[in-house]
């Protein structure tokens, strides 16, 4: 056997160990896992305390590994989300938090953009699989730091349904059609209908997110009685406070 065939050998041999060692002994290779830091403020600059972020990984299919990293900011905005699986991931706010008498609430911030670097994403509505859009990519083992993440006050309406003497309709679920129109009131461009919960004063809250001034007309039935608001218009991040709908 000359020199260059034993050298080859050798090299072989070597390859076989080496891959049998990662596929052949049963254990399961350690991914590098991530991190992701930053804070979070309003268009202003304003930072935002006590939002609930979360990260999804979309590339894990071993159910062992945990789906979702979440973080909170805190007073000054900034969080911090460690042990984050890599790849292709989607970055949101929590969308549901439990709130007072098992209540599922939504949060009242919407994302407009978080910036990595010299990248920004700029997420959109979430589809029914998320992560078919609006995802980026995190390599194993990067720490992801100083992202810079934008947020807005959502766009409410909040009314209180009242019946005809003005006492408050407590704790009462009420059928709920929001008409949305045009600035001249002339055509319907959306809405929503369902169905909503009157707080403990007789309040609810609807959010109705848009990125242009939209009117609005705010009907309610409860039984046999209904009241319905006139048109009233809202800008971009504005908010209708104390609306009254008094039920007849």
């Amino acid at each position: 056997m000359n020199y260059r065939n034993l050298l080859y050998r050798i090299v072989v041999l070597c390859l076989v160990i080496a891959v049998s060692a990662l596929l052949g002994c049963g254990e399961t290779i350690e991914i590098d896992r991530a991190s992701f830091s930053g804070r979070v403020v309003d268009e202003a600059g304003n930072p935002v305390a006590g939002l609930g972020l979360v990260i999804i990984p979309c590339d894990v299919d071993d159910d062992t590994v945990t789906a979702v990293y979440d973080a909170e900011t805190n007073d000054t905005g900034h969080f911090s989300i460690t042990g984050i699986y890599p790849g292709k991931s989607l970055f949101m706010l929590v969308p549901e938090y439990p709130g007072p008498e098992g209540l599922l609430l939504e949060p009242e911030h919407q994302l407009l953009s978080f910036k990595i670097g010299a990248s920004a994403y700029y997420p959109k509505a979430l589809s029914p699989d998320p992560c078919t859009q609006d995802t980026f990519f995190i390599p194993p083992g990067a720490q992801i730091g100083s992202v810079e993440v934008i947020v807005r006050l959502r766009m409410w309406i909040r009314a209180r349904v009242v019946l005809a003497d003005g006492t408050p309709l407590v704790n009462k679920e009420v059928s709920l059609n929001i008409r949305a129109f045009d600035l001249q009131g002339s055509s319907v461009v959306g809405g929503i209908q369902g169905s909503v919960q009157t707080d403990v004063q007789g309040y609810f809250v609807q959010y109705v997110d848009r990125n242009e001034a939209i009117g609005y007309r705010v009907s309610v039935e409860y039984k046999w009685l209904c009241a319905t608001s006139e048109i009233f218009v809202l800008g971009v991040g504005e908010r209708r406070e104390n609306l009254i709908l008094k039920l007849t």
